[in-house]
């Protein structure tokens, strides 16, 4: 009897310790990723890591070239002024007549060009990524990348679903969610842009000078030609502008409206 108790005591001290090197394994694993690995992908100090500065730099050039085009990634329906083509987003061939809105929901239009311009930056940002943690003696077993961009009051967020284990010194991680932020003006550019485009489809002109009350920090400029076109341009401070162009209830030559 006493033999049985001894074993049993054994056996348990054994289940004790063994318990102890896998919770010492578990942490260990733990503190891999969050302090060797992890930060090679997401932020977790003042020192943003390569792939989070890397997503950044490529998205804030991608909204300034998505700006210029009223936030279409590849217009087709232009006006030439200066050497510099405006994006239609409001057009009429007619005189007297409102016009047709061409992108009915500029803020999901910018989105949706985003992502598709951003699929391909992330992808190759994410690849960098991997290769520096393999450079480094790890082994990577990447994911397929999903990406979501949304435009908000605050900036811009970017979603990546992006699955992936990270090995080394016999220990493992996975993770798979990004959420990457930036501050930029342009949601509110871009809701100002709308304003503008309820103006032009309902009464044929806007008057831009309110608009730049209510929001200070943002310059609008309007220019008309000739042909009843009106271009617009509205610039932060930091150096974004948003084009586009506009005919609605066109005049024929030698006419005026009350707009300024």
């Amino acid at each position: 009897m006493n033999q049985k108790r001894g074993f049993a005591k054994i056996n348990s001290r054994a289940q004790v310790t063994i318990f102890i090197i896998i919770s010492i394994l578990i942490v260990g694993v733990i503190l891999l990723f969050y302090y060797y690995i992890g930060p090679n992908f997401i932020s977790t100090s003042a020192q943003k890591p390569a792939l989070e500065r890397c997503i950044e730099k490529e998205l804030s050039l991608q909204i300034n070239k998505l700006s210029l085009n009223a936030g279409v990634a590849n217009p087709t329906f232009t006006s030439m002024y200066l050497d510099e083509n405006y994006t239609f987003i409001c057009y009429t061939n007619d005189y007297y007549k409102p016009c047709a809105v061409q992108y009915p929901f500029l803020k999901d239009t910018f989105e949706r060009s985003l992502i598709s311009v951003m699929k391909p930056k992330i992808q190759d940002c994410y690849d960098s990524a991997v290769e520096e943690l393999i450079s480094e003696g790890n082994d990577i077993t990447p994911g397929t990348i999903k990406t979501n961009i949304s435009i908000t009051p605050d900036g811009v967020r970017i979603l990546i679903d992006a699955p992936t284990v990270v090995s080394t010194e016999g220990a493992s991680a996975s993770f798979r969610n990004f959420v990457i932020n930036i501050n930029s003006p342009i949601y509110n550019i871009i809701m100002i842009a709308n304003s503008i485009l309820q103006f032009e489809s309902s009464y044929g002109d806007s008057e831009v000078s309110s608009f730049m009350f209510y929001y200070p920090d943002l310059n609008i400029q309007k220019i008309r030609r000739d042909d009843s076109v009106k271009l617009y341009i509205i610039t932060d401070k930091k150096d974004i502008k948003y084009r586009f162009a506009s005919r609605s209830y066109a005049w024929p030559a030698g006419y005026g409206n009350t707009f300024n």
